[in-house]
């Protein structure tokens, strides 16, 4: 936590977010900052609480315990609104407040843009987000990608450790609870799964899921018992999540919304084939020449499907059948090698490649 007392500085940022949560949004931070490394900017982070708060071990040349002239959330704006609550100082001290903020859906609430005003300028991952934001602010509104940081692995065989033999392709599919089941719609890769299992026997598939200790006895009660599906539901480190990665040949995501996607900007880095939706944020980065992209149709989200919304909305609803055929292809494909149009496509989002693109954005906040 930086100091109250030392005087503001223009040289840095003050990162606030959940930099020790393993969640997407603290990734968002911790890759934020590990590009601020590579750039040797300093900056300090003020850690907000979490159900799994420290669960993440982080570890920065360039952190300081100073404060800043600018602060960037790195949060959903709702939550930025309810952080204001608490703890106004964090929005009354600095000079410059960006707020790198994520939305999932096309528009954003009316009732909700008090939230934007609270920051001078936002920020976001795609240009999808951008379109939902730039209707409903005045505030400069970039899309600027994140940084997706690759890490060495720690050399767990996963294969081994789940009895997955060693031929088998295997589907993978990470998600969060905490992010809503109907956005993330892991029961569709299910069925999508349990019907390419039936004609496939060398098929299986990994489930990896976050968050869900919070969330009642009966939290993964729709998950099915089948030999060949595997659940992984502790925390796991970078590297050895990029074991998993190495370990799978397909990632099977049926989001019916994504404000950034970043496992799927993952899967390309470690060469895996993806099969994903067509909408939303990840068409950014995901093409017909580096994905298996799945049909989908417009459909109605309610309150009672997303948080902080009021008011009906829309996204997609993915074609299973298309689904079940692009699996079929990610085999065929796998069995060639890896997908290594993905992996040159997905280089754009190592912090290496984006700190040309961000720094004179950055420099432009720290005067002389």
């Amino acid at each position: 936590m930086p100091s109250s007392n030392s005087p503001h500085s223009p040289k840095g940022f003050n990162l606030v977010g959940y930099a020790t949560s393993p969640m997407g949004l603290g990734e968002d931070l911790r890759s934020f900052a590990a590009m601020l490394d590579y750039l040797e900017i300093p900056f300090s982070v003020i850690d907000i609480p979490t159900d799994v708060q420290g669960k993440v071990a982080v570890s920065w040349r360039h952190l300081t315990q100073r404060d800043y002239e600018t602060s960037i959330f790195f949060m959903a704006a709702v939550e930025c609104q309810t952080l204001a609550r608490a703890h106004p100082l964090l929005f009354s001290q600095p000079k410059t407040k960006i707020g790198y903020f994520l939305w999932e859906l096309p528009d954003f609430p009316e009732e909700h843009r008090p939230a934007l005003q609270l920051v001078d300028h936002i920020w976001c991952p795609t240009r999808f987000v951008q379109t939902a934001f730039f209707g409903k602010s005045r505030q400069l509104v970039l899309s600027l990608p994140l940084p997706v940081a690759q890490h060495a692995g720690a050399g767990r065989r996963w294969r081994e450790e789940l009895s997955v033999p060693a031929r088998a392709f295997v589907v993978l599919y990470m998600f969060d609870l905490h992010s809503t089941m109907k956005r993330k719609n892991p029961e569709a890769v299910l069925r999508v799964f349990l019907e390419f299992a039936k004609d496939h026997a060398d098929a299986y598939l990994i489930l990896k899921v976050s968050r869900w200790q919070n969330m009642g006895p009966d939290a993964l009660a729709w998950i099915p018992q089948h030999p060949r599906i595997k659940v992984l539901k502790e925390t796991f480190s970078p590297a050895e999540l990029t074991d998993l990665y190495q370990s799978a040949n397909c990632y099977l995501s049926l989001h019916r919304s994504e404000g950034f996607g970043r496992t799927l900007v993952e899967a390309l880095q470690h060469g895996l084939h993806v099969v994903s939706t067509d909408f939303s944020g990840p068409k950014d980065f995901l093409t017909s020449q580096n994905a298996l992209l799945v049909n989908w149709t417009k459909t109605t989200v309610t309150s009672q499907d997303y948080p902080n919304l009021t008011q009906n909305s829309w996204w997609s609803e993915p074609d299973e059948q298309s689904a079940l055929e692009q699996l079929g292809h990610a085999q065929h494909l796998s069995a060639q090698g890896k997908n290594h149009q993905g992996q040159k496509d997905a280089q754009q989002y190592f912090h290496e490649a984006l700190a040309t693109r961000y720094k004179p954005i950055l420099k432009s906040y720290m005067p002389g």
